[in-house]
């Protein structure tokens, strides 16, 4: 039985959200998710070189968020960060340390090749409720005055958490089978942890306040994440963040370029390709499941998105395994 969306055509530009043609215009930011949260050693290292990503992640070369802390490690060439509004390119031998929940992209500048480590708060504090949790973790992670912090050499506050790093990135990627491999990665994580925990908590090193906005797009983004297979309107959403309709307009617009609508659309067909490449659910228990109309208005929109039908792009991935 279909439960036909609460449409969010509000003011006149929600009239033409089904004109829009979405593959042209950049993606909107995504959560990006780690394969290996549910592990029993969650790290996630990508490895990205020649404008590829291995392993390949959602967040890569878009604007994206995730639960970790991240340090993108420079090894080759120049790279572009955008986090919130701000924006700063670092060279071969610099790291960007970016805290959990920050709304970042990372691009190349130049060929370049860099190695980002994404690591969960959950390996950082030892174990729940621990005292090194309570003071340093959740202290950092929690602090909306800590977005980012770069490294670079010649800095003096940043050589010894740039030699942990280096001793990281070699350690991880010598690829050497032991049984006490996590072992040594995990007290390496935590060493360098230490080191940028030490700067972070010099109140000259502080990065900038964080703004009002947001917060605000962070709740209302979560809000749309958590609720996306649920009839959701304009109103909805901007209740989630106590905010006006015209307000929550203006926040979706400047930090994702796109309407709220619009981002739900989107956020709802990345999850109808997820469904398509984990599931044998039917195109048409997908699209009631992501709120879509009807099959062929799912199917419409996944068209203008990808391409192709999701019935190819299902027969696609099949092949592409074989």
């Amino acid at each position: 039985m279909y439960m036909k969306i609460t449409k969010l055509k509000t003011v006149n530009e929600f009239e033409e959200e089904d004109e829009v043609n979405y593959r042209e215009q950049p993606s909107g930011p995504v959560y990006s998710h780690n394969p290996y949260h549910s592990t029993k050693f969650p790290l996630l290292v990508l490895d990205v070189r020649r404008e590829r990503c291995e392993p390949y992640n959602e967040g890569f070369r878009v604007l994206h968020w995730h639960d970790e802390v991240q340090f993108v490690y420079i090894k080759k060439g120049a790279v572009h960060f955008k986090i919130w509004e701000e924006e700063c390119d670092l060279s071969a031998g610099s790291c960007m340390f970016l805290n959990s929940g920050v709304l970042h992209r990372i691009t190349e500048k130049e060929d370049c090749h860099y190695h980002s480590f994404l690591i969960p708060p959950k390996m950082l504090g030892f174990f729940s409720g621990s005292a090194m949790e309570e003071k340093q973790v959740e202290r950092i992670i929690k602090n909306p005055a800590v977005t980012y912090l770069p490294l670079s050499p010649g800095n003096n506050g940043a050589e010894k958490a740039l030699k942990k790093l280096k001793e990281l990135d070699v350690l991880y990627f010598e690829k050497k089978e032991d049984d006490f491999r996590e072992y040594e990665l995990s007290l390496s994580i935590a060493a360098l942890w230490l080191e940028t925990v030490h700067i972070l908590m010099e109140k000259d090193h502080l990065p900038h306040i964080r703004k009002k906005d947001h917060d605000r797009i962070c709740a209302l983004l979560a809000f749309v994440h958590e609720n996306y297979q649920n009839p959701l309107s304009l109103e909805d959403i901007a209740a989630a963040g106590n905010v006006s309709k015209t307000e929550c307009l203006r926040c979706f617009r400047k930090y994702t370029g796109y309407s709220p609508y619009q981002y739900l659309l989107r956020y709802r067909l990345q999850a109808g390709e997820a469904l398509l490449k984990s599931s044998d659910k039917t195109v048409t228990d997908i699209a009631c499941q992501l709120q879509f109309p009807s099959p062929s208005a799912f199917i419409a929109s996944f068209r203008r998105f990808y391409g192709m039908t999701p019935a190819a792009y299902r027969k696609r991935q099949v092949s592409e395994k074989l």
